[in-house]
């Protein structure tokens, strides 16, 4: 006997969408990232001059799910005003556990443009913006197995900014417990709370 058309046209949708709620299933349980603060280090060359400058920046990633969610990488870009931008990728290869919250700290570097005391003001604050996504396996086996496979390999965006303030030493020699050459010298860095958006 055989199924009329509308009986297996209407078996297939519901087939169809079953399985892409079953597929689809850990979309509710991605982790949230918030930029808390970024901390400059600047690196100066030899006659002093302030040459690049390389950055912590802090992520608080909170895992709303029951589950544990495993992170693969985080992809972004940081700007600060007047300074430069770096784009990069850096692998988180951590799994966050169910309800968790953890910080964790991306870097980034730019060189410095020669003319960056006629662009900005040292001593004034500095902005700057985060913009980025975490990628992760979905929760469960079904999302380790799309996630091997290629088929899904879903990805968070984020993004975030703040201020922070350079703060330069008077005396240009490099405290003693400090690891860097003779011809480095790396003042610290201050930051304020950062604002995601």
């Amino acid at each position: 006997m055989s199924m009329p058309g509308r009986f297996k046209t209407s078996s297939k949708i519901t087939a169809m969408s079953l399985l892409v709620m079953f597929v689809l299933g850990g979309c509710g349980s991605a982790p949230r990232v918030r930029p808390i603060a970024a901390r400059p280090i600047v690196v100066s060359g030899p006659q002093g001059a302030a040459q690049a400058a390389g950055y912590n920046v802090e992520l608080e990633v909170t895992n709303p799910s029951t589950k544990d969610i495993p992170l693969e990488r985080f992809d972004y870009v940081f700007e600060v005003d007047g300074v430069g931008r770096f784009e990069g990728r850096w692998a988180a290869l951590q799994t966050l556990p169910g309800g968790d919250t953890v910080t964790m700290v991306v870097p980034a570097s730019m060189l410095l443009p020669s003319d960056l005391s006629a662009r900005v003001d040292l001593a004034d604050e500095l902005r700057w913006r985060i913009d980025g996504g975490v990628r992760y396996q979905a929760p469960g086996l079904l999302g380790q197995i799309l996630f091997d496979a290629g088929i899904r390999r879903p990805t968070e965006s984020f993004s975030g900014s703040g201020t922070f303030r350079l703060v330069r030493p008077a005396d240009p020699v490099l405290p003693a417990e400090n690891t860097g050459s003779d011809d480095e010298k790396a003042p610290n860095g201050s930051e304020t709370d950062a604002e995601t958006s």
